[in-house]
């Protein structure tokens, strides 16, 4: 072919291409590969018909994929040769909706450098606009009505933009060339300082903790003029403020007032579960917490999520010891907002930044609801008129053992569909569990996991679940013929379900999915494993098939079935989830399994703060077996032996007793151990080096129990002998090790598989977690884990989908 004959091409481009700014780029490239065509966005993707040399044209295909914007997912692109259209130009046409396609949507996404340069600029005309935003940044998610992303259907229509700033808009070249929210001064939104009247004096007082504070008078007198200014004079002297940002409104303080601090625990119910704390910069969170670069990284990305650091001593001068009690880590975010930026200064250099929800319920994003529901937190609310219609809380993530892996997946992520390999299954809903829940729309080969519902126990939480599902199913065009659910049947997720499918009148088949069959075959599915793994699934709880509780369990484990190989001994919980509460109840009841004659003398030398006459009802009640669950959960351990070291004998929030158990464990700035001294312990060799207790694996009629009662008393004999808390907490972490990698290889002699699958919460333990891999791989064996979704209750939807379909593709019920 000769160089200079033109030719035709179509080419599609799929995946999140739209509100990237992907058909400017489009533009600019054509221009450069001399091209001539034009661009649209379809609920197809982005279609591009071109003119051109055929040379001309491969380079163009070429550099849409390895120019492409930063805030594009490019899953596909499809090149098919036309007849050559004679095209003089290359121009941008309007976008075309088609109902039988879907399009994805991108993310909310933190301020990009441009923005924040011009943000900074006193001599830009955005200088300190609080909602600056171009084609790389700004709102998606949260503002989309409807699909595909062109400003009438967001929040934005109510907008009409200024000549300068419709400029940009029709610009190609423009960096601002149709960012659907592009506003400025003159015509976007606008914050507005909500606050209190007291005593008739107007905006003059504000109420901070338990007491008045006054404002100067040019304080009240900037309340109009610069909100943000008075937000922060505010925050810098105590008070607590809502504060609405990019996925609903978040409660800010001083994150150095203990008194603040303690009033903010208060008004939130919220005695010990740690706060995030947002800094001012990158600099700022060096001096809080101790970072390596992959954890930089992640933190500085522009989807911004809190990112869960070790504490720095040093932090004491500018982080009260309130903000995480009795807990090594610290949630670090960055402003990712511009807003946010308004809010800091050279004094004021950390803020508490936590979910403004009534306890129990989801992030309030409406400024109206905020104003009603949220007073027995703040009257004080810096708010704003551009709307927020699908709400989602920060996202959480860890970075450990080389890997960034997800605690809480929302902002930044959601709804970005999880591509799955070898999966191929018809449309199907998964609902999810009750804690941390989240849903999962499963079609083809693509899963559409929700944002963070949260734990599934009120009606407005189950209100905002049927809110954004039922804006999935329009967006991405799913009709579910299979309902997945858990097995629980009160869960209100299960309910839901069996609704769902009452209500489809017989055209869904309702599929019920094993908690820990769902948590390891979401490991297997974003690793693209179909053949046989060994499951280690190790948790709080999970209903297993035969009515108890599940908790540790080791599993062999396929896409559509599980054989429970082996479990952690069952243990009687007195009075289930109030024995969950009273870690020292889950204490007494694992002292009394494992043969502990003076169950009563010991609680009282244990837990001389527990009331004694309360202390003795539940002696009788696990002695006799009264109102007692039996339960193998790895967490309901985790709680025991965190009563007997004394570290927490009652808990606020999920895992408390765990999480302050490994805080325990001394550690240097890294987060692995700090060399000492070796106590009473066993130190000999094997998978977790260090000290560890002696239990016992013991073979059952079907594979095989493991039984910690030794481990219990070990623990104890320890405490009582005065051992230091930390190398008790050490040892019993390296135990749990050791019975993991024993019991993994226990499967693997027997079945011959040498792949396994770690999930559940216990595994977002980062000593666990990089010991018990470390173990296993020093093995020979190949180890996996969660990528895209968390290791625990945040990714069962997405398990309970694959299992759900995959048994539909075998013909399975």
């Amino acid at each position: 072919m000769a160089r200079t004959e033109i030719v035709g091409a179509r080419i599609t481009v799929r995946g999140v291409v739209q509100g990237v700014g992907f058909r400017p780029f489009v533009y600019r490239i054509a221009h450069e590969h001399r091209v001539t065509g034009w661009v649209v966005n379809s609920t197809a993707g982005v279609i591009i018909e071109c003119d051109g040399t055929e040379g001309d044209v491969r380079e163009f295909e070429r550099a849409i994929t390895a120019e492409a914007p930063i805030l594009a997912r490019i899953d596909a692109v499809e090149r098919t040769p036309i007849e050559s259209q004679g095209f003089e130009r290359f121009e941008i046409r309007p976008s075309e909706a088609d109902e039988r396609e879907v399009t994805l949507i991108c993310p909310d996404v933190a301020v990009c450098p441009d923005c924040l340069k011009e943000f900074l600029d006193p001599s830009d005309r955005r200088h300190h606009y609080p909602f600056i935003n171009c084609t790389n940044c700004g709102p998606r998610f949260s503002i989309i009505e409807e699909t595909p992303y062109d400003r009438p259907k967001t929040t934005m229509r109510t907008f009409t933009m200024c000549p300068e700033c419709q400029r940009e808009y029709d610009d190609p070249l423009d960096r601002r060339f149709h960012a659907q929210p592009n506003a400025c001064r003159v015509c976007g939104p606008a914050l507005e300082l909500v606050m209190p009247t007291v005593g008739g004096s107007g905006m003059a007082e504000l109420i901070v903790g338990r007491s008045y504070l006054r404002m100067p008078d040019d304080i009240v007198t900037s309340v109009g003029d610069d909100p943000a200014a008075t937000a922060r004079w505010l925050l810098k002297h105590g008070g607590i403020i809502g504060i609405r940002g990019l996925g609903g409104f978040h409660v800010a303080a001083r994150a150095s007032l203990d008194e603040t601090v303690r009033a903010l625990r208060e008004k939130k119910n919220r005695p010990a579960k740690p706060f995030a704390v947002m800094c001012r910069t990158l600099e700022v969170a060096r001096r809080v917490v101790y970072m390596d670069p992959m954890e930089e990284k992640v933190l500085t990305s522009p989807w911004s999520p809190i990112v869960l650091l070790k504490r720095r001593k040093a932090a004491a001068s500018v982080v009260s010891a309130l903000v995480a009690p009795n807990n090594a880590y610290l949630g670090v975010v960055l402003p990712y907002a511009p807003l946010h930026h308004l809010l800091f200064d050279d004094e004021l250099e950390v803020l508490i930044m936590t979910s403004a929800n009534v306890p129990g319920e989801p992030i309030v994003a409406d400024a109206g609801v905020a104003l009603k529901r949220l007073t027995g937190i703040t009257r004080t609310h810096l708010t704003h008129d551009r709307d927020i219609v699908n709400r989602n809380d920060d996202s959480v993530v860890l970075v450990e053992i080389g890997r960034v892996l997800m605690s809480r997946r929302s902002r930044g992520y959601a709804p970005y569909p999880i591509d799955l390999e070898d999966v191929s299954a018809p449309a199907v809903l998964a609902c999810g569990t009750e804690l941390k829940n989240t849903f999962t729309l499963l079609d083809g080969s693509r899963a559409y996991v929700s944002q963070h519902i949260g734990d599934m126990e009120n009606q407005p939480t189950l209100d905002f679940y049927e809110e954004m599902l039922e804006r999935f199913l329009r967006w991405f065009r799913i009709e579910p013929g299979i309902v997945a659910h858990d097995l629980h049947p009160d869960y209100l997720a299960t309910r839901f379900a069996k609704r769902y499918a009452a209500e489809a009148g017989g055209h869904v088949r309702l599929v019920g999915v094993q908690h820990h069959h769902a948590h390891i075959v979401s490991v297997m599915a974003e690793n693209g494993v179909t053949d046989a793994v060994i499951g280690l699934a190790l948790d709080g709880t999970g209903y297993g098939t035969d009515g108890a509780i599940w908790g540790c369990e080791f599993l062999v484990a396929d896409r559509s079935d599980f054989e429970r190989a082996g479990h952690l001994k069952y243990t009687p919980l007195p009075g289930g989830d109030a024995a969950i509460r009273h870690p020292y109840r889950v204490a007494l009841a694992h002292l009394h399994a494992a043969g502990e004659s003076d169950l009563s003398g010991v609680g009282h030398c244990l837990f001389p703060e527990i009331d004694g006459g309360e202390l003795d009802l539940v002696v009788q009640q696990i002695e006799k077996n009264l109102n007692c669950i039996a339960t193998s959960s790895a967490g309901r351990l985790f709680d025991a032996v965190s009563a007997i070291l004394g570290v927490c004998h009652e808990i606020s929030y999920e895992a408390q007793a765990a999480i302050e158990l490994e805080s325990r464990i001394n550690r240097d700035g890294t987060g692995r151990p700090a060399d000492r001294p070796r106590e009473s312990a066993s130190t000999d060799g094997g998978y977790a080096s260090g000290p560890h207790y002696p239990y016992e694996l013991i073979e059952a009629e079907r594979g095989f129990v493991v039984d910690a009662g030794p481990t219990v008393l070990a623990v104890l004999a320890d405490v009582l002998a005065g051992t230091r808390r930390a190398i008790v907490a050490e040892a019993f972490h390296n135990t749990v090790v050791r019975f993991a990698a024993d019991g993994c290889g226990v499967i693997a002699r027997a079945s011959g598989i040498r792949t396994v699958a770690l999930s559940g919460g216990v595994f977002q333990n980062r000593y666990i977690l990089t010991n018990l891999v470390s173990s296993l791989e020093t093995s020979g064996f190949r180890v996996l884990l969660n990528r895209e979704v968390p290791a625990n209750d945040g990714g069962v939807s997405l398990g309970q989908a694959v299992v759900a379909g995959e048994r539909a593709a075998r013909g399975l019920e």
